[in-house]
């Protein structure tokens, strides 16, 4: 699953808040209305998201882009 790469790390983020707000990969990808796939694809660290789904997927998150960056760069500090 992704590593220690960026996008590892960005997926264990995701996965992460996805989790503790109890949302179903199908939930969050309405929410921020993108695909399931490609919720899927992020978690596993098989994906870049670009700074739109980035955003879009804060906002289905609830949260800002400056608190899921926080949350990511949390976690690829604790790696």
């Amino acid at each position: 699953m992704g590593g220690d790469r960026p996008t590892g790390a960005f997926g264990r983020t995701l996965r992460r808040a996805r989790r503790e707000r109890d949302l179903s990969q199908d939930a969050l990808a309405r929410r921020a209305r993108i695909g399931s796939k490609h919720v899927s694809e992020l978690e596993r660290g098989n994906k870049d998201p670009g700074l739109a789904t980035f955003m879009r997927l804060a906002a289905g998150l609830g949260l800002t882009g400056t608190e899921l960056m926080a949350l990511y760069e949390q976690q690829s500090e604790a790696g």
